[in-house]
């Protein structure tokens, strides 16, 4: 009878002893999950999900690589455009979504420079008129794919027509 008075006091204890085993084992693992989310970027403590981008960011550029090259029609000739095409943001994830949907983009800037006459692409006004249209149509395009806008200029870097 004494050993089984022993036995269950045995018993009692390694229990307890595996209860607080395994509560120390959760506690571990979701520090050690929430300090991997955190430090891969996926867990954003404040509960936003992204942080406004600082209008005193640097500037990034980007270049929409290779040139365009477009032909059009003036007076019964062809002609052709060749552009080089640079975009300004100060929010790297707009650069990563820029890049993700780069073929949509280019589609739509090669539809546009090709849709445009010689007097347009000859003038200043029409050239900066071109820039307009070309950053409201890559601002579209990216807030449509991806909840995200924030181009803030689109650049000739190079403009020559033959």
């Amino acid at each position: 009878m004494a050993d089984n008075a022993v036995d269950g006091g045995n018993t009692t204890k390694l229990v307890a002893m595996m209860i607080v085993g395994a509560i120390v084992l959760v506690v571990v693992s979701m520090g050690g999950i929430f300090f991997l989310l955190k430090s891969m970027g996926l867990l954003n403590p404040g509960g936003t999900q992204a942080e406004a981008v600082s209008p005193d960011a640097p500037a990034i550029y980007h270049p929409l690589e290779p040139a365009f090259i477009v032909n059009f029609t003036d007076k019964g000739r062809s002609r052709y455009l060749q552009a080089s095409v640079e975009i300004m943001t100060r929010d790297p994830h707009v650069i990563e979504a820029l890049t993700a949907h780069m073929p949509l983009i280019r589609n739509n800037i090669l539809l546009l420079l090709s849709s445009q006459t010689a007097e347009t692409l000859h003038s200043p006004a029409g050239k900066e008129e071109i820039r307009k249209v070309a950053m409201e149509e890559i601002n579209k395009i990216l807030e449509e794919q991806s909840n995200t806008g924030g181009i803030e200029a689109v650049y000739f870097t190079s403009f020559v027509t033959q």
